[in-house]
C-alpha cells in the first residue's frame, strides 16, 4: 500500500476545491494521497460558515476572492505565505472514530515532523496546533461515504492586521497595542525557525504520514485541475426567523423563510462548527422544508433520532433547542406584530422556561452605559434623571412605573456584580439590553448567574461595530448605541399582561371551588 504525495503547489483561490475533489475521487477509490499547496491572498470560508457572519465583507470587496471549502470549522485570512495539506484517504479505522480523536490521531504525523524543527508543538481540542499556548496552525477534517478528508493549516509567516480586518472578529481596534496582543495568539513558524523553507517541511510531513499510515511513499506530479468560478454573493432577503446557540463547539445560526402561512420554505444552519458529517446539517435542513415553524424543534429531534451529531462540542439537544429558539422567536414576533423578532431573544439557563415564563417573571431592567448620548453627565453612572432627552430616560420612564429594579451598567465588572446581586436576592428573570456580539462573547457572565433573561438587541454604534469593546469594558467606550424604548415598553406591556394573568387565574379557581362541608359543632 502506498502514500502519493507531491510538492508544494501554488493554486489560484478558486482552484482549492476542485483540487479538494480531486483528492477525495482518488481516495474512494482506495488511495491515499496527500498533498500540499499555498494559494494567493484570500477568505477561506469553513463548509457551513455564512461568510456576512465571519468576514468583513465591506474590507473585503474586490480586493481577494472569497473561497469556501469542504472542511467545516473557522474562516481563515490567507496569503502565501500559508502552506496547506490535504490528505485525503479511505476511512478505514478513522470511520467510527469521535471527531476529536480522529484530528488528534491525523494530526500526529504533522506534530512529529514540527518536532523536528526542535519545536514542541502539541494537539489541543479541538483542532488547534500550539507552542508555548499560540496557535501555530489549525487542523479541519471531513468523514462521507467512507473517506476522510483531513487538513492542516500551517501559516509560515502571518500578517495579523490583514487577519483583523478580513475577519469579523471582535477585536479592539487595530492600535499599535491591539496588533501587538493579537500577535501574541500565533505562532508562525518562521518566527520559530526564520530559515524554513516549505519543500523540506512537507516532504517530512510526507515521510510521518506514510510511517503512521503503515504505506511507503511514491512522490508524483500533482493533479490536473480547472478553476471553478467563484460562488455568487448570497443576495437573499433576510431570514424571517433566526436563531443562535453558543456551544462548545462553537457559535450555530438557525435561519428560516417562510412563507404566509408560517411554513418553512428553506432553513440553512451556519456556523464555524467542525462537523465531519458533511451533509448532516444539509440533511436537517431538509427535514425542515414544508414544517410549520412551531414545529421546529420536534421535527429536528426526529430527524437526528438516537445518534449522536458528528460534531465537535455540538450535542443533539443543542440542535433541538435551536429549533425551539427559532420557534420562540416566531411566536415573539407574531405577539408583537413584527415582521422578524430578530432584536429579541430568551435566555433560559436550562433550557426549560418558556417565552412566556421568563418574561412574566422580570422584576429588574439592566440598560447599557453606551446608549446614553455622549454629552450626558449620568452616561457612565448608574441612575438616570429622565430629562426626556434620550431613550434610555423613556426606558428608565417605563421600568420605574411598574416598580421594576434599573440599573445603568457602567462597565463589564459592573455587570458582573448586578448579576450576582440578581441572582443572591432571588430575582426571578431580568430584561437585559445589549448587543448580540457581547452576549455571544461573554454569555459565560450570564450562565454563571444563572437567572433567566429576555435580551433586546441595541442598534447603532457599538464597541464591536467599531471594534473597541475593550474601552467599552472598562466604561471608556464614547459613541451612542439605540435603544428602541417602543419596543422595549411593547415587551413591558406584554410582560404586564403575563404577570396578572397567574393572580387572574388562581382567583377564578377559587370562586369555582365548590365549598367545603359544614363541621357544626
Amino acid at each position: 500500500m502506498k502514500l502519493f504525495w507531491h510538492d508544494v503547489r501554488h493554486l489560484a483561490p478558486p482552484q482549492f476545491p476542485d483540487y479538494e475533489r480531486a483528492q477525495l475521487t482518488r481516495a474512494a477509490r482506495g488511495e491515499a494521497v496527500l498533498g500540499f499547496v499555498r494559494l494567493a491572498r484570500c477568505a477561506l470560508v469553513g463548509a457551513f460558515e455564512d461568510p456576512r457572519r465571519a468576514l468583513r465583507l465591506s474590507y473585503i470587496g474586490d480586493r481577494f476572492p472569497v473561497v469556501r471549502r469542504l472542511t467545516g470549522g473557522v474562516s481563515l485570512s490567507l496569503d502565501r505565505d500559508t502552506l496547506i495539506a490535504v490528505l485525503a484517504l479511505p476511512a478505514g479505522p478513522y470511520a467510527t472514530m469521535a471527531p476529536v480523536t480522529l484530528m488528534s490521531a491525523l494530526a500526529a504525523p504533522f506534530l512529529a515532523a514540527i518536532r523536528g524543527y526542535g519545536i514542541d508543538a502539541l494537539f489541543t481540542a479541538p483542532n488547534d496546533i500550539v507552542v508555548a499556548g499560540r496557535e501555530l496552525a489549525c487542523v479541519f477534517a471531513r468523514r462521507d461515504a467512507g473517506v476522510v478528508l483531513f487538513e492542516v493549516v500551517m501559516p509560515l509567516a502571518l500578517d495579523v492586521e490583514e487577519l483583523l480586518k478580513t475577519l469579523r472578529l471582535p477585536l479592539e481596534k487595530l492600535s499599535e497595542q491591539g496588533l501587538l496582543a493579537a500577535r501574541q495568539r500565533f505562532a508562525p513558524l518562521r518566527t520559530l525557525v526564520p530559515d524554513l523553507r516549505s519543500g523540506p517541511l512537507s516532504a517530512r510531513i510526507a515521510v510521518e504520514t506514510a510511517q503512521v499510515l503503515g504505506r511507503t511513499r511514491q512522490c508524483e506530479p500533482p493533479p490536473p485541475l480547472v478553476e471553478t468560478p467563484c460562488a455568487a454573493p448570497d443576495d437573499r432577503p433576510p431570514a424571517d426567523v433566526q436563531a443562535f446557540l453558543k456551544t462548545p463547539g462553537g457559535v450555530l445560526y438557525l435561519d428560516a423563510w417562510l412563507d404566509p402561512g408560517a411554513i418553512i420554505r428553506e432553513a440553512r444552519f451556519s456556523g464555524s462548527v467542525v462537523c465531519l458529517d458533511g451533509n448532516l446539517l444539509a440533511r436537517l435542513q431538509a427535514s425542515l422544508a414544508a414544517t410549520d415553524i412551531t414545529r421546529a424543534e420536534s421535527t429536528l429531534a426526529t430527524a437526528l433520532g438516537e445518534t449522536p451529531p458528528d460534531i465537535v462540542g455540538v450535542e443533539a439537544a443543542d440542535i433541538v433547542y435551536l429549533g425551539h429558539l427559532c420557534a420562540a422567536r416566531f411566536h415573539i414576533g407574531r405577539h408583537l406584530g413584527l415582521a422578524a423578532a430578530t432584536q429579541i431573544s430568551t435566555f433560559s439557563p436550562d433550557r426549560t422556561a418558556s417565552i412566556e415564563a421568563v418574561l412574566g417573571s422580570i422584576d429588574a431592567v439592566l440598560l447599557p452605559y453606551c446608549a446614553k448620548p455622549a454629552w450626558c453627565k449620568w452616561r457612565h453612572r448608574d441612575g438616570c434623571p429622565e430629562c426626556g432627552q434620550c431613550a434610555v430616560g423613556e426606558a428608565y420612564g417605563l421600568a420605574r412605573e411598574r416598580n421594576l429594579t434599573v440599573i445603568t451598567i457602567t462597565r463589564y465588572e459592573h455587570l458582573r456584580a448586578v448579576l450576582s446581586d440578581l441572582r443572591d436576592r432571588g430575582a426571578r428573570a431580568f430584561l437585559g439590553v445589549c448587543c448580540t456580539d457581547f452576549f455571544l462573547k461573554r454569555d459565560y457572565a450570564f450562565i454563571e448567574a444563572g437567572v433567566p433573561a429576555v435580551f433586546l438587541d441595541i442598534g447603532g454604534d457599538t464597541c464591536y461595530t467599531l471594534r473597541q469593546e475593550e474601552a467599552a469594558y472598562a466604561g471608556r467606550f464614547e459613541a451612542e448605541a439605540f435603544v428602541d424604548a417602543r419596543l422595549l415598553g411593547r415587551l413591558l406591556d406584554w410582560r404586564d399582561r403575563l404577570a396578572v394573568a397567574p393572580v387572574a387565574t388562581a382567583a377564578t379557581r377559587a370562586q369555582d371551588k365548590p365549598p367545603e362541608p359544614s363541621r357544626g359543632r
